[in-house]
This record gives structure tokens, C-alpha cells and sequence, in this order.
């Protein structure tokens, strides 16, 4: 038996027909302007901050300062909270997260020179 428009069986309220399955993939990216280039964007980013922060980790390691890899090991915690908290739709605190690690592994690059 069919619901009510717009409740499923729970009550709750859904902006796509359960019948319409199939083509939400279809629909999907065409209703953000038909590019994809965010995903990618964000794939980028992710990729060579690990890289990054991994290599800031090494060094530190094979040069023996430690203050440079904790550093380097707090900035990779505070970009991991940061991502958490873009997933929760949380700017402000993705904002500072990332502020946070961007100092920590600017600190932990001045270990290394100095």
C-alpha cells in the first residue's frame, strides 16, 4: 500500500520518489551545475596533505627531532578532526582545525631548518 505523498512507511518525509531509484545517480551530479571537479579537488588535497605531513614525519624521524615529528603528528590529528568536522557540516571548527594544523606543521618545518 502506496503512503502518503512525500512520508515512507516510518513517517518520514523524502524529496525523491522510492520509484525513482534508478535515476537519482543520473540526476545526481547534473544538479550541481554538471561538473565534478570537487571530488577531485578534495581528492588532491587529501592526497599531498598525507604526503606532506608523512614526509614532515619522516624527516623528523631521521633526523632525530622529536619536537618536529609530535609537530608533525598533531598537525595530521588536527587536519583529521578538520575532515570529521566537514563531514558534520561544521565550517567553524573545520576552519580552526585546519588553522591549527597549518601552525603545527609550519612549527614542525622550523624544527627541521633550524
Amino acid at each position: 500500500m502506496r503512503e502518503s505523498l512525500g512520508q515512507d512507511e516510518y513517517g518520514s518525509t523524502s524529496p525523491f520518489d522510492p520509484d525513482d531509484l534508478p535515476n537519482l545517480n543520473a540526476m545526481g551530479p547534473a544538479m550541481g551545475g554538471g561538473n565534478d571537479f570537487e571530488k577531485y579537488a578534495v581528492a588532491v588535497i587529501i592526497v599531498f596533505g598525507a604526503l606532506i605531513i608523512g614526509g614532515l614525519m619522516a624527516a623528523s624521524m631521521s633526523f632525530g627531532h622529536r619536537n618536529g615529528f609530535l609537530f608533525a603528528l598533531g598537525g595530521a590529528t588536527a587536519a583529521w578532526i578538520s575532515g570529521n568536522a566537514l563531514l558534520l557540516d561544521r565550517p567553524r571548527i573545520y576552519a580552526l582545525f585546519v588553522a591549527i594544523a597549518a601552525v603545527m606543521l609550519i612549527a614542525s618545518t622550523i624544527t627541521l631548518v633550524i
